[in-house]
């Protein structure tokens, strides 16, 4: 059971929010306003993290002004942003998720309070179990791409993973170093499941809602292109044992 009764100081945190940001200055005023009023009610001392990478456009200044932490992080990639936010990070527990609007930061309590009650070690979202906005994830991927991928990973390496794609997760900070994550882009998803279960870590996936990103978003998935890179990390782990 962590100590909650420290004092509602930033400087101190219980908890970090870290959201990789690249070029979202739009939807990132919408996430941290709900990260804010979210984590205000939990009572709890916390930071939120803005790893901008490389971004152009007022992202940064979006996100001072919400009193967040700006922490550049110059190398690209989806996987280098969080890791580099994570690192960043001073809290006991760390949650991650987009900086586009699609995950409602009103979930957060479902992803922490397992781990702030001492019960679990990572918790991830999982957004194929609860009501998805249409539009929100593409067809191929909500029932071919990620089901396959997630149940390999469960197949292989024993973890009950069945959203191995969900970019919403939380975690004890003390376990990440240990994980030894390395993947810059998408497949750093299914690199850190790998890793977890490897560590042996107490897993478990609790429903989340699923919105359609900001219109001012630029995608930058590609499904065909990284649902490889996930079964190569997926594979290749699994020969280096």
């Amino acid at each position: 059971m962590l100590n909650l009764t420290m004092p509602l100081t930033s400087s101190n945190p219980i908890l970090s929010v870290v959201l990789p940001c690249l070029n979202e200055e739009q939807s990132l005023a919408v996430c941290l306003r709900e990260i804010k009023q979210t984590a205000d009610k939990m009572h709890i001392p916390y930071e939120i993290i803005v790893a901008d990478n490389r971004s152009t456009d007022g992202s940064a200044q979006v996100a001072r002004s919400f009193g967040a932490r700006v922490v550049p992080v110059a190398r690209r990639g989806y996987g280098a942003a969080v890791n580099g936010g994570i690192l960043a990070a001073r809290g006991e527990v760390v949650l991650f998720g987009d900086a586009d609007c699609s995950y409602p930061f009103y979930d957060i309590p479902k992803l922490v309070t397992p781990i702030l009650q001492g019960k679990q070690d990572f918790v991830l979202g999982n957004r194929l179990n609860n009501t998805q906005e249409k539009g929100s994830m593409p067809w191929m991927n909500r029932y071919f791409g990620t089901p396959v991928l997630s149940a390999l990973i469960r197949w292989f390496y024993g973890i009950a993973v069945y959203d191995c794609n969900g970019g919403m997760r939380a975690f004890l900070r003390k376990i990440y170093a240990p994980l030894g994550l390395k993947q810059p882009g998408m497949e750093y998803a299914s690199e850190m499941l790998i890793a977890a279960a490897k560590q042996n870590l107490r897993y478990l996936e609790v429903p989340i809602a699923l919105r359609r990103a900001h219109p001012s978003h630029t995608p930058y998935l590609r499904p065909w292109r990284d649902g490889m890179r996930h079964l190569y990390i997926i594979l290749k782990s699994l020969f280096a044992r």
